[in-house]
């Protein structure tokens, strides 16, 4: 498979998405409007630079009227909005991306316009190749610069730019088809007119990272493991109606109001949270008695309380338990006995075993002894219903 930082980060946020897009290759159900504010932000700053190249400067009401009709030709039934906001507040959004990167950057002659939306594919190692498309090139006094425009309402820290791998590895495509050492990132944030810039003497750690979250990702491969992962990102996501997580949701809103109690799923869930409550409470006046069994136990110094079927034999016992656990551990191995107190954390080791976070050779002498055992447990949360 070839790998784009899109995919990986796909994979990271939500490995079910991640096989509906790049194993199965699903066409996405739907769009956000983010993404389409996105696309249509990207192809107006290609517009304005490939027009330079032609030693043309477009005009901001010219460029303002490319990316209108694109937005109006483009918009379709599939375009989603998520927030309260509709679609005509993020064109104006958009809109106003553009006038301040127009009026911040005009005439637009900051160095040699090297490439525009350029397609980059190279090998990590000789297992693994990544792809990708790098916004804009430009050579500013023998340096390359590497720009990449973003249209998020999040701007990051400098330090969380630094740990973002994706110009970096851009940087590394440029080295690997031109032999470019010298590189700068740029990083334009178009809704606070902000840019970030990184410059490295080299970007190979970013390849070492890639391989390393690449790796995870065939585990995943090999052990056909694609859990949905639920995130603030899931009201966004183009493949949310077949969504293990939201694809019931779907099926019920298409089901008429009066009928909908009849649906197998939604009287399972109910009869289900029905009966936890109920368990709930009788937990709850269990708890109540058995305090009052015990202090009558005390009042009267019984240890068994008789009833008309059942004996109670109230035990108190008395337990130890230690504070400041740092503290324990250091007084016990400065005695050197703290190996005889210590145990073996059976539950980390299976959840590092199970993700891959253990050494390969480890790994391997565990496999023998690992099983795999499948634990269900049912937990109920509020439904969120919009207002």
């Amino acid at each position: 498979m070839i790998y784009s930082y899109s995919a990986i980060s796909s994979f990271e946020n939500c490995p079910f998405k991640f096989k509906l897009a790049y194993i199965d290759k699903i066409q996405p159900l739907r769009k956000s409007i983010e993404a389409f504010l996105g696309t249509r932000i990207h192809e107006a700053l290609e517009k304005l630079y490939r027009d330079k190249l032609y030693e043309k400067v477009c005009s901001l009401k010219e460029l303002l009227k490319f990316y209108n009709e694109r937005w109006k030709k483009e918009m379709c039934s599939s375009i989603f909005v998520t927030k309260e906001y509709d679609i005509e507040n993020y064109r104006k959004m958009g809109e106003r991306y553009l006038i301040d990167y127009y009026n911040t950057y005009k005439p637009f002659d900051e160095g040699k316009i090297i490439a525009l939306e350029k397609r980059v594919f190279f090998p990590l190692n000789e297992k693994y190749w990544i792809a990708g498309i790098i916004d804009r090139i430009v050579e500013v006094d023998g340096v390359y610069e590497v720009h990449d425009y973003k249209t998020s309402l999040y701007f990051p820290t400098k330090k969380d730019v630094e740990k973002d791998c994706q110009l970096a590895l851009y940087a590394l495509a440029l080295d690997y088809l031109y032999g470019i050492k010298d590189i700068e990132l740029v990083w334009h944030f178009l809704a606070f007119n902000k840019e970030i810039r990184i410059k490295k003497p080299s970007y190979e750690d970013a390849r070492e990272e890639i391989i390393r979250r690449i790796e995870v990702i065939e585990e995943a491969r090999k052990n056909g493991d694609f859990p949905p992962r639920e995130s603030s990102l899931c009201p966004y996501c183009s493949y949310r109606p077949i969504c293990p997580l939201f694809k019931h949701e779907y099926k019920l809103e298409e089901i008429e109001a009066e009928e909908i109690s009849e649906e197998e799923g939604f009287n399972l869930v109910n009869k289900y949270w029905e009966i936890c409550r109920k368990i709930g409470e009788l937990e709850e006046e269990r708890e109540r008695i058995k305090q009052k069994l015990v202090e009558y136990a005390r009042k009267n110094d019984l240890q068994y309380v008789y009833g008309s079927d059942k004996v109670a034999n109230v035990k108190i016992y008395r337990n130890i338990r230690f504070k400041e656990r740092s503290m324990i551990e250091s007084i016990l191995r400065k005695e050197g006995i703290y190996e005889k107190y210590s145990r073996l954390d059976m539950i980390k080791l299976s959840e590092d075993f199970k993700n891959n976070l253990l050494p390969k050779h480890i790994q391997e002498k565990l496999k023998e002894f690992a099983e795999e055992t499948e634990n269900i447990r049912i937990y109920l949360k509020n439904l969120e219903r919009e207002e």
